[in-house]
């Protein structure tokens, strides 16, 4: 695993912060002793912010991959294999590459909760709100190694930690919503809204990911009963939204070019398809350019008005000139009306889901669902376009079983998620 210590410290200088605090002859040198002292709050902060946000773009560019939204058009066999629909393969080469990404992620995660928890138990941090993100942080780490892996290490450096087996995968989501409930208190009492805020929708979405992923065990989907009505996750999507008002609420990691090795790194999903262009958006969204590298122009449409869905082009359009650099939205007002809107047709309460359903599409000018196609229709497409590129869409194709056409017989196992890759194997005895 790569040292923590140096992943701070580039932190450090992305963030603008005191160097001078820590007494760090050489601001790109910051050691161990240093993280100890509270005035490295807000470095630590944002050494897991950094880590994270890498860790995303990185696991994001294979799972994207694996479903419709993006498609293979390189030279490189891996992402075509992911493009057929083979996730479980632990040789992968970027599957791999994304593993310690996301492990690294994991545990700064943790570290930087564990040694701001303590600052504060100390009556030492001056300033709350790093703790409060750092939470934030973690519940991302957690949700999404839930969201994405059948299985996991959690070593500490390098001290190899043993792997949980798929069965312990929702015990991630406990610990996400551990975080966001400390986070939610916490900024809380130091009034800070916009972080409560922010990590209400965070919970909203860990809770309601739980209940999704119990529907999707390797072979055994519940494709009869594939829709999500979580109490807690519906009481959060609510409160949520009580505070993000009518505005088209948003919080996303940024990229910036300022740090472009510690923030974007070598396998994020913005510099594999506009840069390297080993991936374009794929057929069902756009109409690709001449060379098939890029895009030309998004067709796909909204299902009630005929035209080009206003969200999607947005968020494509957005996507595609950032090039390397693109943000990635963790949760949205919109996440939170289709939450609400799901556990409403799961009740098979149509008033509800149509009042949900329309308050995004009213964001977008378009005209009010009412029972034009079936519900769950209206359902699909409104996660597909509002939650495009955010790592929620592989699930979809297995409990709603729309696969893509790139799907290849025998390559893709309904159900089945990334595994342990080969690299975390190797180096460590305690996985089995």
């Amino acid at each position: 695993m790569r040292a923590y210590i140096g992943l701070v410290a580039a932190a450090l200088l992305a963030a603008g912060c005191d160097l001078l605090s820590l007494k760090a002859e050489n601001p790109n040198n910051v050691l161990e002793e240093d993280l100890s002292n509270p005035s490295a709050a807000g470095a630590i902060a944002n050494g897991a912010e950094a880590t994270v946000t890498r860790a995303l773009g990185a696991i994001l560019a294979p799972y994207s991959t694996a479903s419709d939204e993006l498609k293979w058009v390189g030279s490189r066999d891996s992402w075509r294999d992911l493009d057929w629909g083979k996730v479980d393969d632990i040789y992968n080469e970027f599957t791999d590459n994304a593993f310690t990404y996301v492990a690294e992620a994991r545990w700064t995660a943790d570290k930087a909760i564990e040694r701001l928890e303590a600052f504060r138990s100390q009556g030492a941090l001056r300033d709350p709100v790093a703790l409060v993100r750092a939470y934030m942080y973690g519940a991302i780490i957690y949700t999404t190694i839930a969201d994405m892996f059948d299985d996991f290490a959690f070593s500490d450096r390098t001290q190899p930690g043993p792997n949980i087996g798929r069965d312990r995968i929702p015990e991630l989501y406990d610990k996400a919503i551990e975080y966001t409930t400390k986070g939610i208190q916490l900024a809380q009492a130091i009034g800070n809204t916009t972080w409560e805020t922010r990590l209400l929708a965070m919970r909203a979405r860990a809770r309601y990911s739980k209940a999704l992923r119990a529907k999707l065990r390797p072979n055994q989907v519940d494709t009869a009963n594939p829709l999500v009505n979580d109490a807690g996750a519906n009481a959060d999507a609510q409160a949520a939204l009580a505070k993000m008002g009518t505005a088209d609420f948003v919080y996303r990691l940024e990229t910036s070019s300022a740090t472009p090795g510690l923030i974007v790194g070598d396998m994020s999903m913005a510099l594999q398809v506009n840069f390297r262009l080993e991936m374009r958006i794929g057929d069902e969204y756009i109409v690709p350019t001449a060379d098939d590298k890029k895009v030309a122009s998004v067709k796909l449409r909204d299902p009630i008005d005929n035209r080009v869905d206003p969200k999607l082009e947005k968020e494509i359009t957005e996507f595609t000139r950032a090039e390397r650099y693109a943000p990635m939205t963790v949760v949205s007002r919109r996440e939170m009306h289709l939450i609400l809107a799901e556990a409403a047709l799961a009740r098979g309460d149509q008033t509800e889901f149509r009042n949900q359903i329309n308050a995004i599409r009213a964001m977008d000018g378009l005209s009010p669902y009412t029972g034009q196609i079936p519900a769950r229709d209206m359902l699909i497409h409104a996660r597909r376009v509002n939650l495009f590129l955010q790592g929620r869409r592989l699930a979809d194709h297995y409990r709603f079983a729309q696969y893509p056409k790139e799907w290849v017989s025998g390559y893709y196992k309904p159900g089945v998620f990334f595994p342990i890759t080969i690299s975390e194997r190797r180096a460590n005895p305690l996985v089995k």
